[in-house]
């Protein structure tokens, strides 16, 4: 009887080119920029902290239900959705860190008042 082969495998299943992995960090820029240019067009500039904690917890929380339904491998070569859950993650943390109460109290007083 032979023993099973426990280790994990480092070598790629599927040989990608240059090409693939640029494509890769431009589609991750876009998603990490889209949300930022949209935030200081459309929030004040006091609030923009908030604002940004709010939106990267959401995109955060999308990008792991996305990557863990998907079964997505967390040990990937290339940028993954559990990559880009990390990342708004950690905007998420820096935002709510740099953030103050009063700023957040007003970000939902203005939401409030939207009819």
């Amino acid at each position: 009887m032979t023993f099973w082969r426990t280790e994990r495998i480092s070598a790629p299943r599927v040989t990608s080119n240059a090409r693939a992995r640029y494509l890769d960090l431009a589609a991750v820029v876009v998603i990490v920029a889209t949300p930022v240019l949209l935030l200081f067009w459309l929030v004040p500039l006091p609030l923009i902290l908030p604002a940004l904690g709010i939106t990267s917890f959401a995109i955060a929380s999308v990008a792991a239900l996305v990557a863990h339904y998907s079964g997505i491998d967390r040990h990937a070569p290339n940028v993954s959705a559990w990559d880009i859950s990390a990342v708004f993650t950690l905007i998420w943390i820096g935002a709510a860190m740099m953030s103050g109460t009063k700023q957040l109290v007003e970000l939902f007083d203005r939401l409030a008042m939207i009819p």
